[in-house]
């Protein structure tokens, strides 16, 4: 950097002390500029939040711009970070214009997610921003996974994971750490502890609050470092980012900082969980003004006035950012279904004509998805495969046999038990280029993962307003097969099909379990692949050569007249068992294999029983909001008129597994049972479902009775109307009542400290707002006469209706 002049006789500056170790003059102010970005921003958005212009919660990060700035000065705009819900800063830090997250804090179409993610969900893989997260340590996962990724394409690419102190706490933290120690993943996981995780202290809920000790226990470095301290973080990033580009694995860094306002916006500062000296001592230690200070007097390399020359810049910059924002159009309403699931759902070959006459060969189960696998991996070099055991051993159902050999530890991956862990590193590893298989050995492990699947693999695409996507496959043996007891029997495949954006597959013969796995590791969402285990020693005929199967296409198992049986998983076979046996009597049963749960084929079933008159849908998973219920209420909307009968179901019986055999048999769906169900049907009449939680007609109508004749509750009206944003106006600038918290939409005018007339400044303490959960402090948003006072002491008024007016004095 050029050396600035005095404005004082033009002299050259003089650095009074060395610089910090690494950094140039230029540098560091470089590191002011964007803390200065960081603190404007926020505020500015601090007061678009109090007086209604931006909806929902927010999340300031003031007090902590040193360690954003200071880690994110060494990263590319190819290396990746994950972030919390507290993280404009790292956004910022890691490039995102001010304009597009400004927009995106307003929820507007020019927003970096056009309005879908907010203030907390914030994404742009053009600078690196892999997204915040509004789960605390919800992204520590895809960090872990974006590393490796990097590590195994060779790009030498860093990933960065921001956090607070709560995520020490949770699984996602102790899991990401284990994994990513063991692979060596280049990758810094960063916390940045403020002490306090929502309203709870960090002293409070661990006998260790040293989170940098915690490092030992996964043998990887861990380094704690002043968190104000701008280059002390700038140092401690370096040492950690370099060691991660030359393949020594991650760091773990302590920030210790603070942040100077509410956990979030309405969250009072002082009063509840910390003092107003506490809040004074660290608000000495402003990271920005801090720097400041010391650039100027310490080390010399800057005058006051060029500083403040970037401050002004700043200025400009963040008024912009409002202004564009306010101006970006609202997001069309029509939209609101895009990006759900990739568009078309099948890749290219899983929809393409299918050659007559191909040849087939007998093959076993296992065989064949492990053929379709390899396949796969043959042809995709950026595909891997992560789980317990399926390594060199190869699966616990041999099921990955052989494929360690041809493949090697690189690609076919030994996890440590810890599903979270590496089902989160598989979305992250998915989402950057490295297409992987998470093995979760059982359905019922699914759960132990669940977060990862349901709040981040699932609605990437949608947050990111299709700018992301996760074409991973969680593969998992399902249902129930010799005694194996409440944890290794379930399916639960009703329960993933009700999530947007994930696709469910259920496959019932060798060959759908290979083309579907097949059309999985070529698709771009995330695929649940649930292979029965009932199934694993079956054979059938299995297309020789390429052989994918689509997502959302039932197959027609056999055909008949007499009624519809819908199946899938191991049940189409005891379906087809039933349709032998109802031959017998001279009913004849067309048997639908469903093959996927999401997409669901409704229209092939429709057709069907638009030409049998009836149905009956037989599934493993519990009756309970499932797959009986969906077909039918849709075979009410499609084909009504068409129906002789009622829909019937038949569904394992509501209770968790049994162990003991004969306990087993009495609560799974047989043969014998669908043959039952489906006379019962032909004569009109269906049974009703098991259902759970079984209770005495009289005491649910008692029940009800009494919650019908509760007395409602009476909140005060609040004496405004409608909530409207305050702006300027012709009359002047109107002071509301802030937004805050979510579940509060009133409060108390307690007092004003102003009267009609009085002079104010911009930023006095004029009124008092007393809710449910705190006394707020109203602000004047502008300078000049308090002209209005449109809500008088003990008023209760509406979230951000008006309360009085400001003019400028003439």
């Amino acid at each position: 950097m050029a050396q600035l002049q005095r404005d004082t006789g033009g002299q050259e500056l003089s650095n009074r002390l060395p610089l910090p170790d690494g950094l140039s003059a230029e540098a560091m102010v470089d590191l002011y500029r964007t803390m200065v970005l960081l603190r404007k921003f926020e505020l500015a958005a601090q007061v678009a939040c109090r007086t209604g212009e931006t909806p929902g919660f927010l999340h300031l990060y003031v007090g902590q711009e040193a360690t954003a700035t200071g880690i994110c000065a060494h990263l590319r705009s190819t290396d990746w970070v994950t972030s919390t819900h507290r993280g404009h800063g790292h956004a910022l830090a890691k490039g995102m214009d001010p304009r597009v997250l400004m927009a995106e804090l307003y929820g507007k179409h020019d927003g970096c997610c056009g309005g879908r993610g907010g203030t907390m969900h914030l994404y742009d893989p053009t600078i690196g921003l892999f997204g915040t997260n509004g789960l605390v340590g919800g992204g520590i996962p895809s960090a872990v996974g974006a590393a490796i990724s990097a590590k195994y394409q060779g790009t030498h690419g860093v990933s960065v994971a921001f956090f607070g102190d709560g995520a020490t706490n949770h699984a996602a933290f102790h899991e990401s750490l284990n994994f990513a120690g063991v692979r060596q993943a280049p990758v810094v996981l960063v916390c940045e502890n403020n002490l306090y995780a929502t309203a709870t202290a960090l002293s409070s809920v661990t006998l260790n609050p040293e989170i940098a000790s915690r490092a030992a226990a996964y043998g990887i470095p861990g380094i704690a470092v002043d968190g104000n301290d701008v280059a002390a973080v700038w140092q401690a990033a370096r040492d950690a980012v370099e060691r991660a580009r030359d393949g020594h694995g991650p760091t773990l860094i302590e920030a210790k900082t603070y942040r100077t306002v509410g956990h979030h916006e309405g969250d009072p500062v002082t009063g509840t969980y910390r003092t107003q000296k506490e809040v004074d001592e660290w608000a000495k230690r402003c990271p920005v003004e801090t720097f400041r200070r010391r650039i100027i007097e310490d080390y010399a390399i800057v005058t006051g006035r060029d500083l403040d020359q970037i401050d002004a810049s700043v200025d400009a910059s963040v008024k912009a950012a409002i202004e564009y924002a306010r101006r970006s159009p609202e997001p069309e309403p029509r939209t609101y279904s895009l990006h759900v699931f990739a568009d078309p759902i099948n890749p290219p070959e899983a929809t393409a004509p299918i050659p007559r006459g191909r040849p087939t060969a007998e093959t076993g189960w296992l065989d064949a998805v492990r053929d379709g696998i390899a396949e796969e991996m043959r042809r995709d070099r950026n595909l891997i495969y992560l789980g317990e055991g399926t390594g060199e051993r190869g699966g616990t159902f041999a099921h990955t046999k052989g494929l360690y050999q041809e493949f090697g530890g690189d690609r076919m991956i030994d996890t440590p038990i810890s599903e979270l862990g590496f089902t989160g590193a598989a979305l992250g590893a998915s989402a950057t280029g490295t297409r992987c298989i998470a093995d979760l050995m059982f359905a019922d492990f699914l759960f132990e993962a669940a977060g990862q699947i349901v709040l981040q693999a699932a609605k990437l695409r949608y947050m990111s307003n299709g700018q992301m996507q996760a074409p991973m496959v969680i593969r998992v043996g399902a249902g129930a097969v010799r005694s194996a007891g409440p944890h290794h029997s379930g399916t639960y495949h009703p329960v993933w099909a009700h999530v947007p954006g994930l696709v469910v597959c259920l496959p019932s013969t060798p060959a759908d379990a290979k083309g579907l796995m097949k059309t999985a590791l070529r698709a771009r969402d995330p695929v649940i692949m649930l292979e029965t285990k009932a199934l694993f020693s079956s054979k059938g005929p299995v297309p020789e050569g390429e052989h994918l199967v689509p997502f959302g296409l039932a197959r027609i198992a056999r055909k008949g007249t007499d009624l519809t049986i819908v199946s899938a998983g191991q049940l189409v076979i005891r379906s087809l068992e039933a349709a032998d046996t109802l031959a017998e009597d001279g009913i004849s049963a067309e048997v639908i294999d469903l093959r996927t749960i999401q997409p669901l084929d409704v229209d092939t079933v429709a057709d069907s029983v638009r030409r049998t008159h009836r149905l009956l849908v037989v599934d493993e998973a519990y009756a309970m909001f499932g797959v009986g219920a969906e077909l039918g209420q849709s075979m009410n909307e499609l084909c009504f008129d068409y129906l002789d009968a009622p829909v019937a179901r038949l569904h394992t019986a509501p209770v968790t597994h049994p162990f003991a055999p004969s306990l087993e048999r009495a609560m799974l769906v047989s043969t014998d049972r669908i043959v039952a169900a489906a006379r019962l049907l032909m004569r009109g009449e269906v049974s009703p479902i098991d259902r759970a939680a079984r209770h005495s007609p009289d005491a649910g109508r008692i029940a009800a009775l009494e919650v019908d004749n509760l007395s409602p509750v009476h909140r005060p009206r609040p004496e405004m109307g409608a909530p409207t944003p305050a702006h300027s106006t012709a009359e002047g600038t109107l002071i509301t009542m802030p937004f805050g918290d979510l579940t509060v939409s009133e409060g108390k005018l307690v007092k004003w400290y102003r009267r009609r007339g009085d002079s104010v400044a911009q930023g006095d303490h004029v009124a008092d707002i007393e809710t449910d959960k705190a006394v707020v402090e109203i602000e004047s948003p502008a300078s000049g006469v308090l002209a209005e006072i449109l809500a008088g002491d003990g008023a209760t008024v509406a979230m951000g209706s008006p309360i009085g007016i400001v003019r400028e004095a003439n």
